[in-house]
């Protein structure tokens, strides 16, 4: 755990003093503007490494920096950005009621997903005006004051990507971080189309009643997306997901350009999968980027959610369900398996991949060889159209 002494916290006979937690905003003493002065000050109190695994610091650029909207312009408290080129935006907040806690949710996924329209450049232009400058580069500037030796065209395509991605760490700071965790996350995972992490991240005071005071930075809950990838077996059957551990770092640069181009056209496909496409059931949220070429869309337990994919052979989707509770639920859909294929599809299929442990999929796949060639848009047709109804159709089923 790290921390920050403001005050001396020193004492001529050597003796240890206790401290007491202090809470913010109280007289106007600490308030949001503080909170943001000090994490812009000290951006080493952000656990980064925490919120995104790999990262070793955060390098904090701008204060109150302005992004446009229809009609408006809004101002986000601090954004900053890692030496590997991952923007961080972080939101200050004083949790005094609920009411607080919803807003500012809505607040920092807003400013991810306007930020995911604009290329380099455009941060370039809007950073300049922030700071006031005229700088060619100036968040590289900003960077190459702490880490003079990052190479510049590295890190503006790290950035870029971070950009076209969506892939940002989004941070909400504020005290006593602690009533309603489950609430907030079930609220943040109806929100999709951006690969970023989001943390919550708690700022406690503590004092020793003789005007030191020591602030104390932890993350008592976060949410991750996790990059996974899809393994099939010999016909291109789906079997199982792999950790993000099997995949390439997206942080380093691509040095294959041909590979380069390929994952940008599967994410841009994806992309328009999630931005186009129309659940019937109305509590269904939005689907999410998984891997390289598929995404997932939540569903409730014990299925947790639907995968849509594509490879070079054929695009499907499927459920996977494991354990007993998945187990009693694939056996009770099964014997529905005929009302199931005149609701979705006729290529539908139940398949017991394994007993011991029990693992079942219910699948339906597209083939796209050449003699049966399909143009990405009737793709991302039957994709839409067969996720939708195995949706509704499943989820009509649910105990």
């Amino acid at each position: 755990m790290r921390g920050l002494l403001l005050e001396g916290l020193t004492d001529v006979a050597g003796t240890a003093r206790s401290l007491k937690r202090v809470p913010m905003g109280v007289e106007g003493r600490h308030d949001e503007k503080w909170l943001q002065r000090l994490l812009f000050d000290h951006p080493e109190l952000i656990p980064i490494d925490t919120i995104d695994l790999g990262a070793k610091e955060v390098i904090a650029v701008c204060r109150e920096f302005s992004i446009p909207k229809e009609g408006a312009t809004i101002f986000l408290d601090i954004l900053a950005v890692t030496p590997h080129g991952r923007l961080v935006l972080v939101e200050c907040k004083l949790w005094r009621n609920p009411q607080a806690r919803r807003e500012v949710i809505g607040q920092i996924l807003e400013y991810a997903s306007l930020l995911r329209r604009w290329n380099y450049a455009d941060l370039s232009v809007r950073l300049n005006g922030s700071l006031k400058s005229h700088a060619a580069n100036p968040l590289y500037d900003c960077v190459r004051k702490i880490r003079p030796d990052i190479e510049e065209a590295t890190f503006v395509d790290a950035v870029s990507r971070s950009l076209a991605a969506g892939d940002f760490d989004l941070i909400i700071a504020g005290d006593g971080i602690r009533a309603d965790l489950q609430a907030i996350a079930a609220h943040l995972n109806t929100f999709s189309g951006l690969t970023s992490r989001l943390a919550l991240l708690e700022v406690q005071l503590w004092e020793d009643g003789t005007g030191a005071t020591v602030v104390v930075p932890f993350v008592p809950y976060r949410t991750e997306v996790v990059q996974h990838r899809v393994i099939v077996d010999a016909v291109g059957v789906p079997l199982a997901l792999a950790t993000e551990m099997d995949e390439p770092d997206v942080s380093a640069p691509i040095v294959d350009a041909d590979r380069k181009t390929q994952l940008e056209q599967n994410r841009a496909f994806w992309q328009k999968f999630i931005d186009t496409i129309r659940f019937d059931h109305a509590d269904q949220s939005p689907p999410k980027h998984g891997g390289n070429n598929w995404v997932k869309i939540s569903l409730p337990e014990p299925i947790n959610w639907l995968t849509a994919y594509r490879n070079k052979t054929e695009a499907g989707v499927f459920i996977r369900f494991t354990k007993e509770a998945g187990q009693a639920l694939f056996e009770e859909l099964a014997q529905q398996a005929a009302e199931l294929r005149a609701e979705t599809t006729d290529a539908l299929s139940f398949d017991v991949k394994s007993s011991d442990p029990f693992v079942a999929m219910i699948s339906a796949t597209k083939a796209l060889t050449s003699a049966d060639h399909l143009s990405e848009s009737e793709q991302l047709s039957w994709l839409k159209r067969t996720a939708n109804s195995v949706v509704s159709a499943v989820r009509l089923r649910l105990p």
